[in-house]
């Protein structure tokens, strides 16, 4: 087991006991956040820490190594590479569906006067997202085309 994940753990703790402190003792117009990032930060750190020690236990070590070599066929498998290709773009148009049809629920608010000026912020923004979105796709494209 890396020693990273031992570090990583810590670190999460801590920084989820420093925002349950904060939290706790201080009142601030973020102390939602805090308490989300308190949250955020224990649980995982709390089970970074858990699996460290849990995996580098000598009886556990050929336990560990066969998970390891499982893990490691799993991430190289070609019809799960394929499928989360597939799986990507068939989410990429329906993000892309989604943005479409928010920005045309949010310009009928505008025009009926709805949540003004509001659904007209939202219209922008959504705009905004479709075309980072778009160019993205084609940005992360390129970038594959001339990798392999």
């Amino acid at each position: 087991m890396k020693k990273s994940l031992l570090y990583t753990g810590i670190a999460y703790l801590v920084v989820g006991t420093i925002c349950l402190l904060l939290a706790i003792l201080c009142e601030f117009r973020i102390e939602g956040l805090l308490w989300g990032f308190a949250g955020a930060g224990t649980a995982p750190g709390i089970l970074m820490i858990w699996k460290y020690f849990h995996w580098s236990k000598p009886e556990r070590q050929k336990e560990y190594e066969r998970l390891l070599q499982i893990e490691k066929i799993e991430m190289h498998d070609e019809r799960k590479v394929m499928l989360w290709d597939k799986s990507g773009r068939i989410v990429y148009g329906i993000m892309i569906g989604v943005y479409c049809g928010l920005m045309a629920l949010f310009a009928f608010f505008t025009v009926m006067g709805w949540w003004m000026p509001y659904s007209r912020y939202a219209v922008m923004g959504l705009g905004i997202l479709l075309v980072f979105q778009y160019i993205c796709g084609i940005a992360v494209f390129q970038h594959l085309a001339k990798r392999m």
